[in-house]
């Protein structure tokens, strides 16, 4: 099946942001067109001019088939608002946490929050995805929850998040009013880090870590199986261990192999090595190869220009797998199966191996 994916990068000093376009031919000539995050402003632009200029070229009706928010992060969420206002959008998929001021009201500590009262809190919080939400009500673009089970256009599969994880990361998140201690990432987030590559790798010698974590937010990532019939395609947004075990155990379920039938892997969270570990890569991609090997696999990470992401650790867990990495750092990737090569666009060199990594201690 023609397909093809754009994983956005700009020419701009820009923090770490993802924001994907995908299109697949469903007869001749005919496309079903979406996005899959926005990334900040910047890139919902470049990702405007992606659409406008290659998926619907010569076509008078701006239109979008869906738009999936795969969480509530501004770099993964605000440059949807550029979608959303220079195209007509037929669905929009996101999960609003204030859907569910009822449920988080038994947690909540303070007797002077009502059930109206954390909505509100919630949507202050939320601050882009309660954007999305005003835009598309004005818009009368209809607005869905996007949990496991659900399909998009016949052929993504959602495997990540379940509802009741969901339920369970609002409850953990720093962003819901319900409790007074905070988690370890209020401290971190937003924070920026110098990572000094200390550290020393061999080919068979990984060092990420099995007992690492991420926001609640990130957890809250919708996970993609894109099924294109010669390719498949894996979408994670900034899903960590627990979305993607989450994922790997429903795809399991339903009898769809992650690690023999995905080729196509987009990195989680830009590369970063709070995401994944060695036995979640190996359940999603495979074993090591031998050392110089590849395999048909790819992987796309999307970060900002002159950015420390990807980790070179994470880089090198994909590539000691057999996959080729490439990084979408100050210019657009441009993934295609059985559609035509653009006109000036060219290729792009894949990532290295280096034994030199960071040090965990930054």
């Amino acid at each position: 099946m023609p397909y093809e994916l754009d994983f956005i990068g700009v020419n701009k000093e820009t923090k770490d942001a993802d924001a994907v376009g995908i299109r697949w031919e469903i007869t001749e000539g005919n496309y079903v067109i979406g996005v899959f995050d926005g990334g900040f402003q910047k890139h919902g632009e470049a990702l405007k001019n992606i659409i406008n200029n290659y998926y619907l070229k010569d076509k008078t009706k701006k239109v979008l088939d869906f738009v999936i928010c795969s969480h509530s992060d501004q770099d993964h969420a605000s440059g949807l608002i550029e979608i959303l206002n220079n195209f007509e959008v037929k669905d929009l998929y996101m999960n609003r946490p204030w859907l569910y001021a009822k449920e988080l009201i038994p947690y909540v500590d303070d007797g002077r929050i009502t059930e109206e009262s954390l909505k509100k809190r919630l949507k202050e919080k939320y601050v882009y995805i309660a954007e999305l939400e005003v835009i598309a009500l004005n818009k009368g673009i209809k607005i869905h929850e996007i949990f496991q089970g659900e399909v998009i256009c016949d052929k993504l599969q959602v495997l990540s998040p379940t509802k009741e994880l969901y339920k369970e990361l609002l409850i953990e998140s720093s962003k819901t009013p319900l409790v007074k201690e905070q988690t370890i990432f209020d401290s971190i987030r937003g924070a920026i880090v110098e990572f000094l590559k200390n550290l020393i790798e061999s080919w068979d010698d990984e060092k990420l870590k099995e007992d690492v974590e991420t926001t609640a937010e990130n957890e809250m990532s919708t996970i993609i199986l894109g099924e294109m019939e010669e390719e498949s395609f894996l979408l994670t947004g900034d899903a960590g261990i627990r979305g993607l075990k989450v994922a790997l155990d429903y795809a399991d379920t339903i009898l769809k192999d992650i690690k023999d039938n995905v080729t196509i892997y987009q990195i989680p969270h830009h590369g970063g090595r709070h995401n994944v570990s060695t036995s979640i890569l190996n359940r999603l991609i495979g074993n090591i190869v031998e050392e110089g090997n590849t395999t048909s696999k790819k992987a796309f990470v999307c970060s900002g220009k002159n950015s420390d992401h990807p980790l070179q650790m994470v880089v090198n867990a994909f590539v000691r797998r057999g996959v080729k990495v490439y990084n979408a750092s100050g210019k657009t990737i441009n993934h295609r199966n059985k559609i035509s090569s653009r006109e000036g666009w060219s290729s792009t060199k894949t990532l290295e191996f280096n034994k030199n990594v960071e040090d965990w201690d930054d």
